[in-house]
């Protein structure tokens, strides 16, 4: 009788350690996107973004690309797993991708981000920029450059 009680109150001191080892669950690491950060509107662009979960949980990724369209959440993934994602921007402007990883547990990391500005800037060279400024100094040079 004696080793019965001996052990329900071994058992009755383990249960609240047991159960603290098991709610600790860190989460996972602030995901990284990598891609370009400009392009022209209506192009289809790949991104890779990856995360670490130190409990080795596994991974989704929440995705928002910034343009309305909603967050999307994909995964599981193992830990550790770079998934790459397409996206294409419908107009001008410019965009912020969010994306935060999320364990099988529930926790969440921090959001990433990255800026994309749609269209890239065009590139004008410093003749062309004199043109501009000065619009009616050499009006036959300016149409010659238009055909």
């Amino acid at each position: 009788m004696k080793k019965i009680i001996i052990l329900g109150i071994c058992i009755m001191l383990l249960i609240p350690v047991i159960n603290a080892t098991a709610t600790l669950n860190s989460p996972p690491s602030t995901p990284t996107i990598e891609g370009t950060s400009s392009g022209k509107t209506g192009t289809e662009y790949e991104y890779q973004i990856c995360s670490i979960d130190p409990d080795g949980d596994d991974i989704s990724y929440c995705i928002d690309w910034g343009d309305s369209a909603g967050e999307v959440c994909i995964g599981p993934f193992p830990s550790g797993t770079c998934i790459t994602e397409k996206h294409t921007w419908p107009s001008d402007g410019t965009y912020t991708i969010q994306v935060k990883a999320q364990d099988t547990h529930g926790a969440e990391s921090d959001w990433a981000t990255l800026e994309v500005s749609m269209p890239k800037n065009k590139i004008i060279n410093p003749f062309e920029r004199f043109l501009e400024n000065h619009p009616n100094l050499f009006p036959i040079l300016r149409q010659l450059l238009r055909l």
